[in-house]
């Protein structure tokens, strides 16, 4: 969770206004397939696949990483996927999905 102590500067409020725009326009398994890279970072291939496929029940898995790198929410690595660049430095801040969640939800 973001602690009292991390502040957001005007550089990560702009970066979630955006994130929040692109969020709203998700699909159920977009949105899934983000939130579990989100939480991850970096996961490889295999188990990304085996993952979203058996326990978040998300039916191509690939497919839907495909759809979040064309909107540059992910990237693709060797053999594994990666949240993209641009989301990296707010993801050292705000460490889980749901935090996220809880402060995009709360942006004026």
């Amino acid at each position: 969770m973001l602690t009292r102590r991390t502040k957001l500067t005007r550089e990560d409020l702009r970066i979630l206004y955006k994130l929040r725009e692109m969020i709203i326009s998700l699909t159920g398994e977009e949105l899934t397939v983000f939130a579990y890279v989100w939480d991850n970072i970096s996961v490889g291939e295999i188990l990304f696949e085996r993952d979203l496929y058996r326990i978040h029940r998300v039916q191509k898995p690939i497919l839907v990483a495909r759809r979040l790198r064309e909107k540059g929410l992910i990237e693709r690595g060797e053999g594994c996927y990666n949240l993209a660049r641009w989301l990296r430095p707010l993801r050292k801040k705000i460490q889980s999905f749901s935090d996220l969640r809880l402060i995009i939800d709360n942006l004026v």
